[in-house]
C-alpha cells in the first residue's frame, strides 16, 4: 500500500461541487454530484482530484454514492483514505449500494448487509432501480459495530 501522506482528503463546498462533475465526466465515471449533498474528494500532491464520493442526501437516510478513484490510483488505499475519511459523517442511516465484488471491503469499513425488509423506502426505491437495469449489486448500512 501507498504512503497516503503526499494525498489529502476535502469536503467540497456547495459552489465546489461542479468540481465532483467535471471529476465523474473526465473519467467517465457513473455518478452526479447534488449541491447540498456532503461530497469528499482525494487530491494528489500536483492537487489534482483523483478520487470522489458523496451523500446523497434522502428522506430519513442517506446514501453513499459516487465512490470513484482514477485507474492509476487504484490499489493504493485511496478508496480507503476516501471512505475513512468520510466515515464522519455517517451513521446508522447511511446506506449504499457497493457490486458484489465489492462487499468484503465495504464490510471492512463498517457496512454490512441488510435485508430489504423494513429499510426506508427511498433506500428500496433506488436499490430496486438500480438492480432492474441489471447493476449486480448488494444492500448495506453503516454499522458502528
Amino acid at each position: 500500500m501507498s504512503d497516503n501522506q503526499k494525498f489529502s482528503a476535502h469536503w467540497l463546498s456547495d459552489a465546489e461541487i461542479p468540481l465532483a462533475n467535471k471529476f465523474y465526466r473526465t473519467h467517465k465515471f457513473r455518478g452526479k454530484a447534488r449541491r447540498h449533498d456532503p461530497c469528499m474528494v482525494i487530491r494528489d500532491e500536483q492537487n489534482q482530484i483523483i478520487a470522489c464520493g458523496c451523500l446523497r442526501q434522502l428522506t430519513e437516510c442517506q446514501l453513499l454514492a459516487g465512490v470513484a478513484v482514477v485507474e492509476d490510483y487504484r490499489g493504493q488505499g485511496v478508496a480507503r483514505m476516501l471512505l475513512h475519511s468520510m466515515a464522519e459523517a455517517f451513521g446508522d442511516n447511511t446506506f449504499t449500494f457497493p457490486y458484489k465484488n465489492l462487499v468484503p471491503f465495504y464490510r471492512s469499513l463498517g457496512f454490512a448487509e441488510v435485508d430489504k425488509h423494513g429499510q426506508p423506502s427511498a433506500i428500496l426505491d433506488r436499490f430496486n432501480t438500480y438492480q432492474k437495469q441489471g447493476r449486480d449489486i448488494v444492500l448495506m448500512r453503516y454499522s458502528y459495530s
